[in-house]
């Protein structure tokens, strides 16, 4: 005689539960490329306002407060980054396998963008620091001129290689070689 029902042990059989890591790393994506495209919009804009404001009073500008093409360059890739970076966290928290691939995109796209930024906002300390000694008199020399505003300076420089390189190497490492693109998937039935 067949049974209708196999036996069980009395548990149900369900279907194994997703990983929870796709949600929390395209959650984060998803920010950390928002917050990138607001820092990328508001670097383009602020030489502008700023150079506006300064320049009606009569002041000398700072170099910082231009952008040369590179520069422009440069965050104008930077802010491509931000919207991949963005695709590649809707794409992981949807658990699609090609989310693994658009974070490795990123990161392989940033990692260069960031050391070239750096580069840049190094260089640019430079020019500034022969500004505030060309231009003593001007109030913002003045005030850039005390040693505690050059240690800044610094401590913002090393600061903006960690958070520029850090996620990117994380999604190198974690995407390149902890996960493969199908562990981003649950079950069958919840990748459709």
């Amino acid at each position: 005689m067949i049974e209708p029902f196999p036996p069980t042990d009395g548990t149900p059989d369900l279907p194994p539960v997703p990983p929870s890591w796709p949600k929390v790393i395209g959650i984060i994506s998803i920010i950390w490329g928002s917050l990138g495209l607001v820092c990328g919009g508001c670097g383009m804009a602020m030489p502008i306002m700023m150079g506006a404001f300064m320049g009606g009073q009569g002041q000398t500008l700072p170099p910082s407060m231009t952008l040369n093409p590179p520069q422009l360059i440069v965050t104008a890739i930077g802010m491509v980054g931000s919207i991949l970076l963005i695709a590649a966290g809707v794409s992981t928290v949807s658990r699609k396998p090609v989310g693994s691939m658009l974070h490795i995109a990123y990161a392989l796209l940033s990692v260069p963008i960031s050391l070239l930024a750096t580069y840049f906002a190094w260089k640019s300390q430079g020019q500034m620091a022969q500004w505030v000694l060309d231009n003593p008199s001007n109030p913002m020399a003045q005030a850039m001129s005390s040693p505690g505003q050059q240690a800044g300076q610094m401590i913002g420089l090393a600061f903006g290689v960690l958070l520029g390189l850090a996620y990117p190497i994380f999604c190198l490492v974690w995407f390149g070689i902890v996960k493969k693109p199908s562990e981003i998937g649950g079950p069958p039935s919840m990748q459709d």
